[in-house]
């Protein structure tokens, strides 16, 4: 077996490739999938080979309450079901779909990352019997070469977030918005992600990129003079145009950088652009900078819109006392199907003892300096 992949896939075709050349070799197998494990230790699935089939799930919640992912991630060894006929009193309704689509064996192995950390785990299903216990050092050479794919994976995405990281502190050190601002956000944009993920509405992909770009959405704003930026004055109708132009600043400025940079897949660029372009759209297309409406808004930047403004309206700033959760609540209710997507307005206010959890988890430190970004 050749196994010849360029960097310029992305995760999903190197992951495509691999899974072809295993098929080439092994008519018995069936496919595989991979989760990633989220902070409250719930798995998200981020890739499913086709073979696999559509029944795996896109969440599973709380690997704690199953003993047997429980165990994979204490003894860091792959896991195998030899026959699933033999549990059938006791297996859960994913293993019954496989059995009935003939997978009669499962393996599962963790996968970790550079700093010996359980971020994952690849599911991997056989038409017969004992069929890893006959195969086993192949299918662990398979899934190291599947971790290796996934980490490369999380560390172009971490590696791309520290160069934007260092930009946004150079830019944001004036502005009374903290750092743990940008932090929630994208904690608040993970959340709506999530419920949405659990509703099919997007896939642990998606789910993952929004919570590693999020905290992009206002890069722009760095790039809006410093006596319009941070004024406490009311904006005059030429300061508020000036000020709209961050999104479209904050567009062209990743898509020149990213562009020669080289380092990001066409996928990840087009949430990132997404969120940045468009987090000041409004869903009854009253917003800017293209006045799209409804789900014309990418779903990435609806998201973020909300998350935003959840943290503004939670967050104390000099000028403001953090609002009550009831009037927090009551605010984007009111806002649904106007300013924000109803989805995710229930997804947040569904979640909002979450959203406080990470309000104090990531809390401001404020210096009254006088100024306020009013955009």
């Amino acid at each position: 077996m050749e196994l010849k992949i360029s960097d310029n896939l992305t995760l999903k075709q190197k992951l495509d490739h691999l899974n072809t050349l295993i098929q080439d070799w092994y008519p018995d197998y069936v496919g595989f999938a991979i989760a990633m494990l989220d902070n409250d230790n719930n798995l998200y699935s981020v890739y499913r080979s086709q073979g696999y089939g559509v029944k795996f799930p896109d969440f599973i919640e709380a690997i704690h309450k199953s003993s047997r992912l429980s165990t994979l991630r204490e003894t860091r060894s792959p896991d195998i079901i030899d026959d699933m006929t033999c549990h059938l009193p006791s297996i859960k309704h994913i293993h019954q779909t496989l059995i009935r689509k003939s997978c009669l064996s499962s393996m599962a192995t963790p996968i970790y990352n550079k700093n010996d950390e359980f971020v994952g785990i690849m599911f991997i299903n056989a038409r017969i019997p004992y069929f890893f216990r006959q195969n086993l050092n192949f299918f662990n050479t398979i899934s190291l070469i599947a971790s290796l794919f996934v980490n490369d994976d999380l560390n172009v995405k971490r590696s791309f977030h520290n160069i934007i990281k260092t930009i946004l502190l150079i830019s944001h050190h004036k502005d009374p918005e903290t750092q743990n601002h940008l932090k929630r956000v994208a904690e608040y944009s993970r959340l709506i992600a999530l419920y949405l993920g659990k509703r099919k509405l997007c896939n642990g992909h998606f789910i993952d990129a929004v919570y590693h770009y999020a905290d992009m959405h206002d890069i722009g704003k760095y790039m809006i003079p410093d006596e319009i930026l941070f004024s406490t004055k009311i904006y005059t109708p030429e300061e508020r145009q000036i000020m709209n132009e961050h999104p479209e600043l904050g567009y062209q400025l990743i898509l020149k950088t990213l562009k020669q940079w080289g380092g990001i897949t066409d996928d990840n660029l087009k949430i990132i652009l997404n969120i940045i372009r468009h987090h000041h759209e409004r869903f009854d297309g009253d917003g800017f900078p293209l006045k799209l409406k409804g789900e014309d808004i990418p779903l990435e930047a609806r998201i973020v819109t909300v998350a935003d403004v959840t943290d503004a309206l939670l967050s104390h700033r000099p000028y403001k006392k953090p609002w009550p959760l009831s009037d927090v609540i009551k605010y984007l209710q009111e806002g649904s199907g106007k300013q924000f997507d109803p989805l995710c307005v229930e997804a947040i206010t569904k979640n909002m003892a979450k959203a406080s959890q990470i309000q104090k988890q990531y809390p401001d430190h404020l210096i009254d300096n006088g100024m306020k970004s009013a955009g």
